[in-house]
């Protein structure tokens, strides 16, 4: 109705002209109040014309008399001149009289359309529009009346917009107001109703816009006699979509004759329906959203839509624009509340359920009733491309797809992971039939006209999509619902992750109970077969598994279920040997190191075809594999399978599982000990009984020999013992063979104690004079000790003070080092001197020559000053020839001359100073010379300077050298000065040793004498038989 192809008539804004009342212009003449600015316009004229007429003719009138008179003076006589002279008088009189009245006849005739400029004027400040001057003429008179009268339609005219601009802004604020109570329909109803009165126009009408952009007329004002478009429901769905942009845009179509438009035929027959002849169409738009067409309709005859009435509609369309962004904004914040309070009613009863399904079930329930939505459910993802709906909230009369699956096509991909940045799809409208995705596949599936789509993720990972559907229609999601959506997508992953932990936590705690009653069980049994048997029937009552199964290892790595529970509907596999050829090269040292395997499915764990061949025939779906190991050797595995379905094992569940496998290698490890504590005891009762009877036998053995050898022990060794088996008999024959020692050892005795007594005696004299010299010796030694101590401290010395003389070399190798460095840096700063002091001379030099050159220029000048001064005594010579006429001049010579001679003054004076210049810079020069020389006669002096540090340098290394090797020769006599002192010390010490030991030899000789008495009468006490 209001779009296909119309033409663009896009106008500037509506500008608003504004009434104002000049200030007067005041006559500077009018201030002064005089007689003059007194009177009026007419009489002034009358003035200045006859002021203009008259004086002209008096003034040639007495001029004439004046010149006549002189003449009359003398051609005629003194009777004649009087009279011609009066009627001379009268004459110009009368001629001035008539030229004035001609004056005030000619003025009043100029003045009178003045007057009546003036009049008209008066009337129209007075207010009175109407007014218009009598314009004859092509004169100033006449411009100046067309002049006022175009500007007295101007301002009717300006005053005329000014009422009705006046009457705009009443409706754009009567429209404002109407905004204020909130209600969009009344808002609408107001601003139709004011447009219509505004613009006297038969129809006006709100066409509001869907989701869809489909639309229909939602506010109507019309003149009686008029169909009626609200009561019809009338829609257009013509409009295409690049209009509409247009509109958005601010497209304004005022259309003076829709017969004359290119519409198509089904617009025209809607416009026929009507009875429109002429349309205006303006845009609402609120924000950056188009809502609806603001459009006035004259349906009586064609009309000119002018630019004040389209600048109007499109400002009352801006208005109910911006009062509807006033309504959406208080309308958000409302929904705001809202959304916190659904917020706060929703979350605390998510979170309050500790289960997954209570959790999921409270979600969708609670979203639904708050958005108001046709179903909202929860699609869990089972793979990356295909999934569950497990929960769902639907209305009646729509489909239910609880329990469902759906699968994406194989050309989407990873369908999950395009939800793991964690945000929310949303669709308006599902209506773009050139989508091919999997999001629209299902959507369509499901009736869905709107949706929104927001990631659960759980543990870090997307779990799922909560799904919130519109099906009855399309429907524009506010901001607040999909902040609402978004956020309790997020608290149910939350609230999914805290049941989850809630459970495991559960779930460890009851495997924590069963894992201690197992182990429990376990250590109560001290036979293999019951540990095995506990072990394998508590993991499957527990993980609730198909079955639970004991392997154990022969020397080959391969081997034999010896234990097994299972259930009554799965192969039994006791007793079956199994053999992997790839276990001992690829698992053996994982299991050592205590290894878990879990496979949540065997078809997916990348197994070999060897492995797999030997489970299938046991129906294995998954399972858990853990080793045994008994004092750490890898003695079997625990093995339990899930064959009805596969199966994802928790972590709870393996640790339980790894920790009954540890607790069986305890049980093992400790029925091993209690067996082999049980055979050590055996083995300890019969090596006791074998003791005790040995212990006997050898009592008898022992008595018997005692009686054997009594004589021995009264000192008769010619006695001799029964040798025996045993060994009784072994001690019998060893004590016969001491006896026999003992008596030969009995008989040297005896006769050494008699030569013992014989050379005691001769012997005496001379130990006692050993004894002496030992004692001479040590007295010579100490002597040789005192002296070598000595030795040792002037060695030391001469060690110290080669020492410091070492010291004393290397500092003065160091000074020498540091003085040459010195030399290098006096040598470069000399040099950088001399080139300071050469340039600094050659500078002097150019001043020389730069002062000869001022000397030339002040000659100069000296010169000029002389030609001056004779040119001022010329110039005074030549003024005194002049008289007074040159006294000026010469005073100006003077002046000069006097200036001359303080030239020639100053120029005397800047010779002197520049004298003293040239001459000061001659001795500078000279005096840089000379320190040029110097510096280089110094350059060449450090020269040899640092040669002969460079000398001293090398002397100081070479003194060091002999010094330090001084040193180390005189340290290693110090040390072995030092050794043969502790040597001597040692000699001393072993004289007087010596010579104490002496005397105490002499004396214990002495006593010896007096024991070997007393040996030779206690050894003859034996009885050794007769001597050989």
């Amino acid at each position: 109705m209001y779009g296909a192809d119309f033409q663009d008539k896009m106008n500037a804004a509506p500008t608003f002209p504004v009434s104002a009342t000049p200030a007067p212009v005041s006559d500077g003449s009018a201030k002064t109040g005089s007689w003059w600015g007194r009177l009026s316009l007419s009489t002034k004229a009358t003035i200045l014309a006859v002021t203009l007429s008259v004086v002209p003719v008096l003034g040639i009138g007495t001029v004439d008399y004046v010149l006549v008179n002189q003449t009359i003076k003398e051609e005629i006589a003194q009777d004649k001149s009087s009279k011609t002279l009066s009627n001379l008088l009268w004459g110009t009189g009368i001629t001035a009289l008539l030229a004035g009245v001609v004056a005030v006849l000619l003025a009043k005739r100029a003045v009178e359309p003045i007057l009546e400029a003036s009049s008209a004027v008066q009337k129209l400040a007075q207010g009175d529009l109407d007014t218009r001057l009598h314009v004859a003429g092509d004169d100033e008179l006449a411009s100046l009346g067309s002049s006022i009268n175009r500007m007295v339609s101007q301002v009717q005219t300006l005053l005329e917009e000014q009422k009705a601009s006046a009457l705009a802004l009443r409706t754009y604020a009567e429209t404002v107001n109407a905004a204020s109570r909130g209600d969009k329909q009344f808002l609408f109803d107001r601003a139709v109703t004011e447009a219509k009165k505004q613009l006297n126009a038969d129809r006006v009408v709100i066409y509001g816009f869907e989701p869809d952009w489909s639309g229909s007329i939602v506010a109507e004002s019309v003149d009686p006699g008029w169909p009626r478009a609200l009561m019809d429901k009338i829609t257009d769905p013509c409009i295409p979509r690049k209009i509409l942009e247009e509109y958005r845009q601010g497209r304004v179509v005022p259309t003076s004759n829709v017969q004359q438009t290119g519409y198509s035929p089904d617009h025209l027959q809607l416009l026929a329906r009507l009875s429109v002849k002429s349309n205006l169409v303006v845009p609402i738009v609120s924000g950056d959203v188009l809502i609806g067409l603001l459009v006035a309709h004259q349906c009586a005859n064609t009309r000119v839509w002018q630019p004040s009435e389209i600048d109007f509609l499109k400002e009352l369309a801006t208005q109910v624009g911006l009062s509807l962004s006033s309504i959406t904004l208080a309308s958000s914040k409302t929904a705001e509340a809202e959304r916190v309070q659904r917020w706060n009613d929703i979350i605390p009863r998510i979170r309050q359920s500790l289960k997954a399904e209570e959790i999921l079930e409270t979600a969708v329930t609670a979203v639904r009733e708050a958005l108001l939505t046709d179903r909202v459910l929860i699609f869990r993802f089972d793979d990356a491309n295909s999934g569950t709906f497990v929960s769902e909230a639907v209305a009646p009369g729509w489909s239910k797809v609880r329990g469902q699956s759906f699968k994406a096509a194989d050309k989407d991909g990873d369908i999950a992971e395009v939800y793991s940045d964690g945000q929310i799809r949303i669709g308006d409208n599902l209506d773009d039939k050139s989508r091919d995705d999997w999001e629209y596949t299902m959507l369509s599936e499901l009736s869905v006209k709107a949706y929104m789509m927001a990631p659960i993720i759980r543990e870090g990972k997307v779990y799922g999509l909560l799904c919130g559907h519109q099906c009855s229609k399309p429907r524009i999601w506010l901001e607040a619902e999909t902040e609402l959506f978004s956020q309790i997508a997020d608290q149910v992953g939350f609230a999914l992750d805290q049941a989850a932990l809630l459970e495991q936590q559960a779930t460890a705690t009851e495997l924590a109970q069963q894992l201690n009653d197992i182990t429990s069980n376990i250590r109560e049994s001290f036979n293999v077969e019951e540990i095995y048997e506990a072990a394998i029937t508590g993991v499957r009552q527990t993980l609730g598994t198909d079955r639970a199964v004991v392997y154990l290892f022969d020397a080959n790595w391969q081997g034999t279920i010896v234990a097994e529970s299972v259930g009554r509907t799965f192969p039994k596999a006791l007793g079956a040997n199994i053999a992997d050829p790839c276990f001992a090269d690829q698992y053996v040292e994982k299991y050592k190191r205590g290894f878990v395997s879990s496979n949540e499915n065997i078809y997916e764990a990348n197994l070999n075809q060897c492995y797999l061949g030997q489970l299938e025939p046991f129906k294995v779906k998954a399972n858990l594999v853990a080793p045994i190991l008994a004092e750490g050797n890898l003695l079997g595995l625990l093995v339990t399978h899930q064959c009805s379905s596969s199966r994802r094992w928790q972590e709870a569940e393996i640790n339980f599982f790894k920790q009954v496998a540890i607790q069986v290698g305890f049980a093992l490890d400790q029925a091993n000990l209690l067996e082999q504590r049980e055979q050590a005891r055996i083995e300890a009762e019969l090596a006791s009984q074998e003791q005790r009877q040995q212990k006997e036998s050898l009592q008898l053995q022992l008595l018997e020999l005692l009686s054997d050898v009594e004589g021995a022990a009264r000192g008769d060794l010619t006695v001799r013992a029964d040798v025996t088996v045993g060994e009784i008999g072994t001690v019998a024959d060893f004590f016969n063979a001491v006896i026999e020692s003992l008596r030969g050892i009995v008989t040297q005795v005896k006769t050494a104690a008699t030569q013992v007594n014989t050379s005691l005696g001769e012997n005496e004299g001379a130990i006692r004079q050993l004894s002496e010299e030992a004692l001479k010796q040590a007295e010579e030694t100490t002597r040789t000790l005192d002296s070598v101590e000595q030795m040792t401290r002037s060695i030391q010395q001469v060690a110290e003070n080669a020492r410091q003389a070492a010291a004393v070399a290397r500092t003065a190798s160091t000074t020498a080092e540091a003085g040459g460095l010195a030399m290098d840096r006096s040598v470069k700063n000399i040099l950088g001197l001399r080139e300071t002091v050469a340039e600094t001379a050659k500078k002097v030099k150019r001043l020389g020559e730069s002062s000869q050159q001022i000397s030339k220029v002040v000659s100069l000048i000296n010169q000029i000053a002389l030609q001056t001064n004779l040119l001022a005594i010329n110039a005074g010579i030549e003024a005194a020839r002049a008289g007074e006429e040159g006294q000026g001049f010469a005073v100006v010579a003077e002046e000069v001359g006097e200036l001359a001679a303080r030239s020639a003054a100053a120029t005397r004076e800047i010779e002197q100073i520049v004298d003293n210049i040239q001459q000061e810079t001659a001795s500078v020069v000279e005096a840089m010379e000379l320190g040029t020389s110097q510096v280089v006669e110094g350059t060449h002096l450090v020269e040899d300077a640092k040669q002969s540090l460079s000398q001293i340098l090398e002397v100081s290394r070479q003194i060091d050298q002999l010094v330090q090797s001084i040193s180390t020769a005189t340290v290693s006599q110090a040390e072995t000065s030092q050794a043969i002192t502790e040597l001597m010390k040692d000699i001393a010490a072993l004289s007087e040793r010596t010579s104490n030991s002496t005397r105490q030899v002499a004396s214990s000789l002495q006593d010896t004498v007096g024991i070997a008495e007393e040996l030779q009468a206690s050894v003859g006490a034996f009885n050794v038989g007769t001597e050989g």
